[in-house]
């Protein structure tokens, strides 16, 4: 019995003595095991700390791309923005400049229209001034006769003369202009236009003049000369009358006996022409003015 508890005790040794050594290799593989879990550990608290740094800096990054986001859309609603107001801009310009485009077509068309208004006030003002000139220089020629007719006609008057004013009793009625005109040749000339006929049809006025006969010319032209030359001849030199006298009937002869006192009232209608033609040169500055601006 006591060797059979020796050989227990013995194997009971050898599994105490297996046990101390599983129980050793298992506490080494536990501290390999434990060592390696830690490393793992670690590396895997390293991984994690890594990984939150990138998601912390992802996250700054979305959060700049957000901005960036946000900036974007709000540059892009003010563009949108300035675009539809440039659209709209456009649009008023467009309507700007059709409103332009009439507006200078309006003014094109008043300007021509003043241009032509301002052509035929300068044909009118030449068409007057020829006429003012005229008068003046038959205005003249009467002006440089009278101081020979009037100690003729007071002092010395002749008995053809005497006969003749005592034969027309209306000497003191002078009658127009025209008469003279008339009386002095045997065909009529045609009278100048008025001015509203001249400013009417400025393609008229620019059409030369008709021909006329010579000898009609000259008495037309400077009525009041020849008027006083016929007139004064019988005073001076108890002569007859002259050419352009004797081509008329004795009553014409009265008539421009009658007539000689008209000739020293003409002082009125060069007056009014030379209102006539301040009249004219005025609106002409004022269209000149209005075509200017």
């Amino acid at each position: 019995r006591e060797r059979k508890l020796k050989e227990r005790v013995e194997s009971l040794g050898f599994e105490v003595e297996e046990w101390k050594t599983k129980y050793k290799q298992s506490k080494a593989e536990a501290y390999a095991a434990q060592t390696t879990l830690q490393k793992e550990i670690t590396i895997m608290r390293e991984t994690n700390r890594t990984l939150q740094l990138k998601l912390r800096d992802i996250e700054v990054d979305n959060d700049d791309y957000e901005r960036q986001a946000r900036n974007t859309t709000s540059s892009l609603e003010e563009l949108e923005s300035k675009y539809n107001v440039a659209i709209e801009r456009g649009v008023l310009l467009e309507e700007e400049m059709r409103a332009g485009e009439q507006e200078r077509e309006d003014l094109r068309i008043q300007t021509q229209r003043l241009r032509d208004e301002l052509s035929d006030l300068r044909i009118e003002a030449d068409i007057t001034r020829e006429k003012l000139r005229l008068s003046e220089s038959g205005a003249r020629r009467y002006r440089d006769l009278t101081p020979v007719r009037r100690p003729s006609g007071l002092n010395a008057r002749s008995p053809t003369s005497s006969r003749t004013a005592a034969s027309s009793p209306t000497v003191s009625t002078p009658p127009p202009v025209r008469s003279e005109i008339s009386t002095l040749s045997d065909t009529p000339t045609p009278p100048s236009p008025p001015l509203s006929d001249a400013s009417g049809n400025p393609m008229s006025k620019m059409l030369p003049p008709p021909k006329k006969n010579p000898l009609v010319q000259e008495s037309t032209s400077t009525p009041r000369a020849n008027l006083n030359v016929n007139t004064l001849k019988p005073a001076r030199h108890s002569r007859g009358p002259s050419y352009a006298t004797t081509t008329t009937p004795s009553g014409k002869r009265r008539t421009t006996l009658q007539s000689r006192p008209s000739v020293g009232s003409e002082g009125v209608p060069r007056s009014s022409s030379l209102y006539q033609i301040k009249g004219l040169i005025g609106r002409m500055q004022k269209i000149e003015e209005r075509v200017h601006s």
